[in-house]
């Protein structure tokens, strides 16, 4: 029976160092995935707040270069009646 102490104690330790070890790697492997879970929704908050500044820079900026067409067009008319 003392033999078997020391053995079934070695086995224990070994068999929950085992256990140890296998955590660890899950552990890092959720750390890990933790971090890119991060990275994309600071990504998808980033994308969401530019579209949102997009639309409202586009649509101005869409109407000055329609108002500036408009003054070149009318700009070159008026060019033309007084070259005649």
């Amino acid at each position: 029976m003392a033999d078997s102490g020391p053995a079934e104690l070695i086995t224990a330790v070994k068999e929950s160092l085992e256990r140890e070890i296998r955590n660890a790697r899950f552990d890092a492997g959720g750390i890990r995935l933790d971090c890119h879970a991060v990275l994309w929704q600071t990504g998808s908050r980033w994308n969401s707040r530019r579209d949102v500044w997009a639309e409202k820079i586009d649509s101005p900026l869409e109407t000055k270069g329609r108002e500036i067409a408009e003054l070149r067009e009318r700009i070159a008319k008026l060019e033309k009646q007084r070259g005649q």
